[in-house]
This record gives structure tokens, C-alpha cells and sequence, in this order.
């Protein structure tokens, strides 16, 4: 795995993938985005401000005080997730401001690796005295290869464990030692040393309650699952370190990051003394703070004491305590067990400290009654190297399992607010069509400040549920557009990709429009992502496909005939109310490393320089999860032409049961806003995909002309049938 948390999040749109037998669309793909420049070394125009090159030199100075010849910086956080302004180390020192890098420091050197979306951005940000490498770039190397160019035998290299999963460290260690180097583990970081003054605070956000009605299940229920999962493997004691999967657990919400409605914390399930551990930042306050608004306190919600100590039962002499679902007994040392007590579960919860946390996991993990530990993919090698390998279970964690396929409050409660999200674009499209003819100046950088402002009048809304991609004309081709202050014009190209967070579920939606005359090439380009769209939406497959199998060549079949391609994942996985993109499943035929242009791991571990191949151990890829009935997928074929316009669909659906001969899956949609008919050639459709679409407008037209109805919005009503008119599709 690589220093950078598998869950997140292939939402972000990426950057090239060279797949195995490509085809000439993607060569041609790579041709135009892929930067011809795979070195650039940083040896003027230095910052102004010589703060980063001065904690660069401090750096090197403790590096020198204890006698390391470089040192590794993985720019991640001990959750080993999304980065907070806290955990921006290696922009502290370096200037570079992405989430895609790691970095290498020697006591005259400074090398960093990036991927084709952020390096040139890197080139015009990282400070003076860098050398910057695009992983898999024809003059790049590996970080390895580098190390033993730039080192001699007997070096000693650091990297910090907290801030490095258990899987890199483990690659770091075989190839190393190949190479004669000293691995050496340096438990305080050397940045956090150094960087004391002007660093933001860890985030301590209002953590609010994920309301039963939308949850399904209490977390008391959660956790009993949970523990059943775990008791199938023989695990005792479980380690938490994904937000995701924490917030899903208790049911609890916050806004520690713009756009995941998560909070920072760890957490320790032991099923053989029957203590739930909570970590939290600023945990005293929290505990008393109010989470809904009945004025429930949060150390109430988890049944815990306010300063967050559970009472427990206490046991005789010559006994102990343990504990089976939510009974607790009094355990003889023989394992003769008395009479049971019983309790209501309860959390521990204690203040946020990785390296409290270490010592609690170090201290459960060898109770000689403890048969296993499980931690999962992303777990930093810190916490996983306290666990005996004999007792070790390395693997995707019963919640993110039990998480991945919606209950039926959760499903409800998505449909619900996917429903009122496409209600609220027809609306909002609507007016913007009006805007455009009546000869409106729209500038893309107002247009997103003011969907934000009205979406929060919407019932549940919760803010953004990811990056804005807003674009009209040449700036909506790239794969990271930014919303600039572009006038809106009527022949090009204007795409929306905006989410939204709502209490009962999480959105994702794009469209394209052309408020004028398309051009041919945008109307076939726009068709054939909507017939990509379609292939996919129509499927059926049976119980043990995977997202690989899905993604199949048919599903981009029209967009290769003209030598099209767009270089990411066709569908990944929605939560219910939390992040935009989530596992561990995912829709995805593309062989290579999703993040760039190259395959996952290669531009770190690749080991030229080695006498003897090395096995590099990797995470499993998510597309070869099996799908399940409940999972919520985006469906998104892209375009992204170079010196043209970029466009994008987006609807997302769920796995339901299909109709077939014998017990199926197919997918139900709960995206309902219409597509742009300037740009459909509807000659190039086959007959399954217009009856598709017929369908499709049927429903759009049953659920949200009521809705508008309700509203009195007789302009979107208008609108939406001008869209839904499906006799177009006879000619």
C-alpha cells in the first residue's frame, strides 16, 4: 500500500493509466496529458520567504545529530487518510501543496516523487533545491534506486512509523536490506520537531448523531456485528484506524474536513475484556458537548461516564472479567465462568494520542487470551508492529465489510436525497437557461458560490460533498479543472460535477450542456458517453462479479470506436452521509495504478539496483472485490480533449436484484435529472439503449414533476419536459 490511504479517494479525477494492451485512444490519451518532462531539478527561483528552506536545514541538522543519511516523508497522517492543514509536512519544508508525493531528504539532496496531474504544479510550487521525479516518466527513478545512488553501503536511512503503513514499511525493510542500507524506525517525526510555530491545530469540529432513521441500526448493534465477524476469524481484538469506518461504527458525524463528514479518532474493540475504546480530539469537551438537538450529550449517546470511563462489573478474587455480546461474566482462571452480569455496552473514550494509542494497542494485542488482532490495509506500521506476527489478520476490517452494502434506512435515506438534489437542478438549470437567454453574464466562479448557497436551503443539506469541477469551454479538459472567473458562453461546452452532503445521504452528480449551436464532434462525443453510461446502467450479472468484470470492453466499446479514453474507473463506491468515495469496491477495468501513469507502487519500490527481483507486497485492488445488493456506485464516462472541451455524466445507482432466468444483480438509478437533447445523436443509439433512456425519462417525469408541482416551478417543469420529449428518438 502506498503511503496514502486506500480509501480515498478515487473520487479525484486522474490522471493517466498506460493499461496493458492499450489501445491507440489510450496512447494517444497519454500522448497529450502525460507531461514529456520526467525530471526537473529546482536550482533557482527560490522563495521570497526562506521559512520552508530553513526548516529544510533543520531537518538536516537533527538528520546529522542522529547520524541518518536520509530520511523518508510520506505525506500522509497517522490515520494514514485525507490531510488536514496540521499534517502538511512536507509542504512545510518543500512548498509543494499536493497529496500525491513522497520525498526523500540526504544532508545535501532533496528528491521528491509526484504523478503526471500534480507535476507540474509541483515544478511551479516546491521551493528551490529540490529535485522533482514523475513517477514513471522515462529519465525517472525510484526512490529506492535513488537512495542507493545517493548513499553509500552502510547508510542509515529513517522514515517515521506513525506517518508509514505497515505494507511500505515492509517493502522498505526487504529491499534495504538488498541494498545494504539500515532501515531505522524514528518515532518522532523529524518535521514535527522542527515545525512548532505557525502549524494549524488538529481539527475539533461539533461531532453531531447520525439519527436512527437514517443509520438503520444503532451502533450497539453495530458493535455486536462486528464482534460476530471477528469471532468467525478468531479475532479478540479488533484496530480501528479509518475515519470512515469509525463514523459508520458510532453513528457519529462531524466536519473535521470540507468535504468527509468525519472526525479525527482511533478506536480498539476488545471482545475478550468487553472494553470499546474511543479516541478523541479535545475528548473531556466533546464528551460534554450536545449532539442533537434534544441537547443529548455525547458521553449520554455512548453510555459512558462524563469524563468517559465505563463502570464495569467488579470481579471476585481468583476471577476475571469477560465479556459475550453484551453480557458480562466473572471468569474463573480455570474458564469456569459465574453468574453473568448484565450490561448495556459502553465506550471507553480517551483523548486522541498515537502514541497512547500504540501503547493500548501493543498492551490488548499481547494478552496471552488473545488468539488474533485484526488491523486493516491502511493501518500505519507504528501500531501494526506492536502486534505479534502470529496473531496478526491483515484485512479489509468487519465495518468496512458490514458498511459497504447499504441497510434499508441507509438506501432510503440516499434515495430520498439524490431525489431532492435532482429536483433542486432542474430547478437551478432551468433558471440558468433562462439567465443564458435573456442575455446573463455567467462567470462559472459566481456560479458555484451561489449552487452552494441555495443547496443549503434544501431539506438535510450539509454543505459539499467534494470539489468543485465547474467549467465552460477549454477549461472543463482537465482533469482537475479550476473554477476561474470564465464567462459562460452559448456554443461551448458547461459541465457541473457537484456533490452535496445531506443528513440522510451523500451525492454525486454531473451533466453537460450547450445553451447554442453544438458542434458535430461535441454531439458525438457527448452521445457516446451517454451510450457508455447506458451500457453500464443496463447490466445484469450474476453473484461473485467483481467491478473488473463489469468494466468489461463492451461498456466503453463506443467511445474506443471513434479512439476515445478516459483513464479512470467508470464507478466508485458513494457512503451513506460521508465520504464521496469509499471502499473497498470499485468499478474498474484499468490494470494500472488509478493515482498516475504508472502501476500502483513502481516509482517507490521498483529495485533496479537489486541483484535479485524483489516481491513488493501490495493492498488488494478494490475493483477485485465482489460486488454485493446494497452497494451504491457512481456511473461517470469522461472526456478530456486536449485543446477542446472535457465533459462528463454522472449518475449513481445501487445493486438490486435483476431480473433473469437465474438469481442475478442489476443496478437501479437514483440520479433523475435529464440530459442535454442539443447534444444526442440519437441515430448511433441501439434500440436497448433508447428504450433505456425512454424508461429512464419515464421515471424522471413520475418522480420529479411532483415535486416541482409542489413548488409552484412551473419554468423547471417546462424545462424538464423539453428534455423528456422522447419522440426525438424515433427519428
Amino acid at each position: 500500500m502506498q503511503c496514502l490511504q486506500n480509501g480515498l479517494k478515487l473520487f479525484v479525477l486522474i490522471a493517466c493509466a498506460l493499461i496493458n494492451g492499450a489501445t491507440s485512444a489510450d496512447n494517444q490519451y497519454s500522448r497529450d496529458f502525460i507531461p514529456r518532462e520526467s525530471v526537473h531539478v529546482k536550482e533557482g527561483h527560490c522563495h521570497d520567504d526562506q521559512t520552508k528552506l530553513n526548516r529544510l536545514e533543520d531537518v538536516r541538522r537533527l538528520m546529522h545529530e542522529k547520524k541518518l543519511d536520509a530520511y523518508i516523508i510520506c505525506n500522509v497522517n497517522e490515520n494514514l487518510g485525507k490531510l488536514k492543514p496540521h499534517d502538511r509536512r512536507l509542504d512545510s519544508i518543500s512548498g509543494f501543496s499536493g497529496r500525491i508525493g513522497t520525498a526523500v531528504i540526504t544532508l545535501d539532496k532533496a528528491a521528491l516523487w509526484t504523478d503526471g496531474r500534480t507535476f507540474q504544479s509541483a515544478i511551479d510550487d516546491v521551493d528551490c533545491g529540490w529535485t522533482i521525479y514523475r513517477k514513471g516518466g522515462s529519465n525517472s527513478t525510484s526512490l529506492v534506486d535513488w537512495v542507493y545512488d545517493n548513499t553509500v553501503d552502510g547508510s542509515s536511512v529513517g522514515a517515521c512509523p506513525y506517518l508509514t503503513s505497515l505494507v511500505w514499511w515492509e517493502n522498505f525493510q526487504t529491499i534495504f536490506k538488498e541494498m545494504s542500507i539500515k532501515f531505522i524506525p524514528v518515532y518522532e517525526d523529524l518535521i514535527d520537531l522542527i515545525w512548532t510555530k505557525n502549524r494549524a491545530p488538529l481539527p475539533n469540529s461539533q461531532i453531531y448523531i447520525q439519527p436512527l432513521q437514517f443509520a438503520g441500526e444503532t451502533w450497539q448493534a453495530k458493535i455486536n456485528r462486528t464482534i460476530q465477524k471477528m469471532a468467525e476469524r478468531d479475532a479478540d481484538v479488533l484496530v480501528l484506524t479509518n475515519l470512515d469506518e469509525i463514523a459508520w461504527l458510532f453513528n457519529l458525524r462531524a466536519r473535521d474536513f470540507p468535504f468527509d463528514p468525519y472526525f479525527i479518532s482511533f478506536c480498539i474493540i476488545n471482545a475478550k475484556n468487553g472494553v470499546i475504546s474511543l479516541y478523541l480530539v479535545n475528548a473531556e469537551e466533546r464528551l460534554a458537548s450536545t449532539v442533537d438537538s434534544s441537547g443529548l450529550r455525547l458521553y449520554q449517546f455512548l453510555n459512558t461516564s462524563v469524563v468517559g470511563t465505563c463502570v464495569r462489573p467488579t470481579c471476585k478474587k481468583n476471577t476475571r472479567i469477560y465479556t459475550n455480546g453484551n453480557m458480562d461474566t466473572c471468569e474463573k482462571i480455570n474458564n469456569i465462568a459465574t453468574e453473568p452480569v448484565h450490561r448495556t455496552l459502553c465506550v471507553d473514550v480517551r483523548e486522541y494520542n498515537p502514541s497512547t494509542f500504540k501503547d493500548d494497542v501493543s498492551k490488548a494485542s499481547r494478552d496471552n487470551r488473545v488468539r488474533k488482532v485484526w488491523v486493516s490495509w491502511s493501518c500505519s506500521e507504528a501500531f501494526a508492529e506492536e502486534i505479534p506476527q502470529e496473531k496478526l489478520i491483515l484485512d479489509h476490517t468487519p465495518p468496512m465489510a458490514l458498511k459497504a452494502a447499504k441497510n434499508e434506512a441507509e438506501l432510503e435515506g440516499i434515495k430520498n436525497s439524490t431525489l431532492r438534489d435532482s429536483v433542486f437542478l432542474t430547478t437551478y438549470f432551468a433558471g440558468l437557461e433562462k439567465r443564458m437567454k435573456n442575455g446573463d453574464t455567467l462567470i462559472t466562479k459566481d456560479l458555484e458560490v451561489e449552487i452552494k448557497k441555495l443547496r443549503q436551503n434544501e431539506l438535510y443539506n450539509n454543505g459539499p460533498s467534494g470539489v468543485s469541477l465547474l467549467g465552460s469551454g477549454p477549461m472543463t479538459q482537465h482533469l482537475f479543472p479550476k473554477i476561474t472567473d470564465d464567462i459562460v458562453t452559448e456554443n461551448d461546452i458547461f459541465l457541473f460535477d457537484m456533490g452535496s452532503q445531506y443528513l440522510d445521504g451523500t451525492t454525486d452528480i454531473a451533466r453537460c450542456f450547450v445553451f447554442g449551436t453544438p458542434n458535430e464532434r461535441q454531439k458525438d462525443i457527448y452521445t457516446r458517453l451517454l451510450m457508455t453510461q447506458i451500457n453500464l446502467a443496463m447490466k445484469t450479472f450474476e453473484a461473485g462479479t467483481t467491478g473488473r468484470d463489469l468494466d468489461s470492453d463492451d461498456v466503453r466499446e463506443p467511445l474506443r470506436e471513434i479512439g476515445v479514453h478516459f483513464p479512470h474507473e467508470i464507478g466508485h463506491m458513494l457512503a451513506a452521509h460521508g465520504a464521496i468515495v469509499e471502499g473497498p469496491a470499485l468499478i474498474s477495468n484499468i490494470t494500472e495504478d488509478w493515482r498516475s501513469d504508472v502501476p500502483r507502487d513502481r516509482h517507490i519500490f521498483e529495485c533496479r539496483k537489486c541483484k535479485k527481483p524483489q516481491d513488493v507486497a501490495k493492498i488488494p485492488n478494490w475493483s477485485e472485490y465482489v460486488l454485493e445488493e446494497g452497494m451504491v456506485f457512481s456511473n461517470e464516462p469522461s472526456f478530456y480533449g486536449k485543446g477542446e472541451f472535457g465533459m462528463r455524466l454522472e449518475n449513481t445507482m445501487f445493486i438490486t436484484t435483476g431480473q433473469c432466468e437465474k438469481p442475478c444483480f442489476a443496478f437501479r438509478q437514483l440520479v433523475f435529472l435529464p440530459y442535454e437533447p442539443n447534444l444526442i445523436k440519437p441515430e448511433l443509439f441501439s434500440d436497448h439503449q433508447k428504450s433505456w433512456l425512454k424508461d429512464y425519462y419515464g421515471m424522471i417525469e413520475q418522480l420529479v414533476i411532483p415535486q416541482l408541482q409542489a413548488r409552484n416551478d412551473s419554468t423547471a417543469i417546462a424545462w424538464l419536459l423539453n428534455r423528456t420529449n422522447v419522440t426525438f428518438l424515433n427519428n
